[in-house]
Order: structure tokens, then sequence, then C-alpha cells
């Protein structure tokens, strides 16, 4: 038997017994911290996988098996040989509670991405302004709602803008309100509300954050105009 016969026989075989040996059966799967997925929903997906060969599973099916929980983003899987998978992940951060329809539903939340989620049952919810005037329409996903095509992205992008700019840490908010001329801000404490349209988001707020500190309190500001903020009582 020559030594090419012979090495490839033994490769078919180490990966005959890789395949196959209980050695490589998966016991455990662990996971990361999480607060906003559902424990029973992910441990009932984690566990389909225990007693399957852990060179037999790979990123893409835990990927594709946890695709329908909605808050998990950026999902890491390693194998910890010989029986072992640690799957990592981050969670989508809710930026904006959505106005209820009705009394004593479940709170939701627009996440980073656009999308709005429902709010677990099982957590206080959070203390983020409230987005006011936008209808929501059901999604694919259990426990997802889509906003208005004409307002997620320009949402997303305003809250981003709010985030760059530091808005909230110097003036909080209460809520985000969408009008027929674009979004205004309501700012907490009477500090006044800031109309700030559809779009150069950045731009207008960090005009704002400029010129707060010889503003009045209580006024309604009108940033929509290159290089000037129009005032009125309200």
């Amino acid at each position: 038997m020559s030594l090419g016969v012979l090495a490839s026989g033994l490769l078919v075989v180490g990966g005959w017994w890789l395949l196959t040996s209980p050695v490589f059966a998966i016991r455990t799967v662990e996971s990361g911290s999480y607060r906003f997925t559902s424990e029973g929903e992910l441990e009932g997906v984690l566990a389909s996988f225990l007693g399957r060969n852990i060179w037999s599973v790979s990123a893409g099916a835990v990927t594709d098996s946890l695709a329908d929980l909605p808050w998990i983003r950026d999902l890491k899987v390693r194998r910890r040989l010989p029986d072992a998978l640690a799957v990592d992940f981050r969670e989508w951060r809710p930026v904006l509670l959505i106005e209820p329809d009705a009394p004593g539903q479940t709170p939701r939340v627009m996440a980073e991405d656009g999308r709005v989620l429902a709010f677990p049952d099982h957590l206080v919810p959070p203390g983020l302004p409230v987005l006011v005037g936008v209808e929501c329409t059901a999604g694919p996903r259990t426990g997802e709602w889509l906003l208005a095509p004409e307002h997620r992205e320009n949402l997303r992008q305003l809250m981003s803008a709010i985030e760059s700019t530091g808005l909230e840490i110097v003036c909080p908010i209460d809520f985000i309100v969408a009008r027929p001329e674009g979004f205004g801000i309501v700012l907490q404490d009477g500090r006044g509300s800031l109309l700030v349209g559809r779009e150069e988001f950045m731009a207008r707020l960090d005009r704002y954050m400029v010129a707060r500190d010889h503003l009045e309190p209580g006024l309604q500001m009108d940033l929509r105009f290159a290089d000037k903020i129009t005032c009125r009582r309200i």
C-alpha cells in the first residue's frame, strides 16, 4: 500500500470519527448576557442543537435558527471543544416608546434599526421619548410592527442625530411628534420645542446646540431654515 493511499484512508477514518464520535456530541450551548430576548424562546431554539455533532453544526445554521427572535443582532458562534457551543450576540437598543393605540396595550418601542418591537412584559418600560402621530402595521415576525415607510428611515436618522449631538443629555426629550411640516421635538421641563422637518437633522440640531444658552425657555423653535432659528412663544 502506498503512503498516499494510506494517508487518504487515515483522513477518511479520521473524518468519520470526528463526525460520529460521541465525544463531539453537543452537551451544552452557552449564551452571553441578554435583556430583551425571551429566555424561553432562546433556550427552546438552542436546545435543538443538543446531542448533535459539533462539527456538523455551522454558524449559519445557528444564525438561521435564531432569525425569528427580533431583538438579536451581530450573532457569533464558536465551538468549545469537545462538546460545547458558545453563542454570543448583541441586542438592538430601544430608542423610542410608541404612543399606544389603546389603554393597557403592551408597550412598543422603536429599535435602532427602525423596527418597532413589543417590549418584554417582565421589564419596566424604559424612560424614553414617546413617538406620537405615526401608524404601525404588523410585521412578518412575531411581536414586530412596521412604521409607515415615510417615517421609518427619517426617524432612524433623527434619533442618530439626537445621540450624536448630545441633545438629550443636556435637554431631555418628552415627545417626538410627527407633524405635516416634519418632526417636532418636545423638550422636558418647559424648555420648549424644536421643529426639525424631515432632513438635515444633524445640522439643524447642531445649530440649536450652539444657540441654546442664548434662547429663552418655553419657545417653539423652527430649525428648518439655514443659518437661523425662528422662535415664537408657545
